[in-house]
């Protein structure tokens, strides 16, 4: 049993895996901007994110990983904004495009690895929606609360670390089909405001605002080739 064991994980070994993953998503835009307004609490929103990927073991411990995928980001915001209750929704579509280095956690039951790289992220859009009751204040600067299309506003390109857990079952006998669990994270590293929409907070400052989503995936794998190479 220790013999088959060992030659059914050595067939990982210079293989080329493509899958298919879709998931959701909990995301946040860390640092608010409200455009020059009074800001208001975060509530949460959560996106779906789904793609597909491909992946290189080059050795026992260590395989590449490369993705596109279409995901839903942006932010909730809902409460009191100049004496009325309000409500803001933030959303972006990206294109995201990680590239990971993995290594395999030893000792586990199942192939365990975890993964960390770039997260080159596309914008396609960004729309916003608000609605606001009746009573309060006069905002500062109502258009920066306009709803529609706000793509404008963003940078069209952001830079994100991507750091993940995944977990592989085998779902054959032949080991080709495998399924795929990970729990991920993801933290822009660049301000996604363009500079028309780096407008300073109602106390005069401007901070930069970052993408941020942890979320989990699930998605099928599948053995495409498998070059040759030592075994281990």
């Amino acid at each position: 049993m220790l013999m088959l064991s060992f030659h059914l994980e050595a067939q990982q070994l210079n293989s080329f895996w493509l899958n298919g993953i879709s998931g959701i998503n909990s995301n946040w835009i860390l640092n608010q901007n409200a455009y020059g307004n009074p800001e208001m609490a975060y509530a949460p929103l959560f996106g779906f994110t789904g793609g597909v990927g491909a992946s290189y073991f080059v050795s026992k411990k260590w395989a590449l990983n490369g993705s596109v995928l279409l995901s839903k980001l942006g932010q909730k915001y809902s409460g009191e904004q100049a004496g009325a209750q309000a409500e803001r929704n933030v959303k972006l579509i990206y294109i995201e495009v990680p590239f990971l280095l993995m290594r395999k956690i030893p000792l586990m039951k199942y192939p365990t690895w975890i993964s960390a790289g770039p997260d080159i992220m596309i914008l396609l859009k960004a729309k916003q929606e608000y609605s606001r009751e009746d009573g309060g204040y006069s905002l500062p600067k109502p258009d920066g609360m306009a709803e529609g299309d706000i793509t404008e506003r963003f940078k069209p390109i952001d830079v994100a670390l991507n750091i993940s857990l995944n977990r592989m079952y085998n779902l054959n006998y032949f080991k080709s089909i495998m399924l795929l669990v990970a729990a991920n994270s993801s933290i822009g590293l660049l301000d996604i405001n363009s500079a028309e929409g780096q407008i300073p907070n109602t106390h005069g400052v401007y901070a930069a605002s970052h993408n941020f989503y942890i979320g989990l995936k699930v998605g099928l794998m599948f053995k495409a080739a498998r070059f040759g190479g030592p075994r281990w």
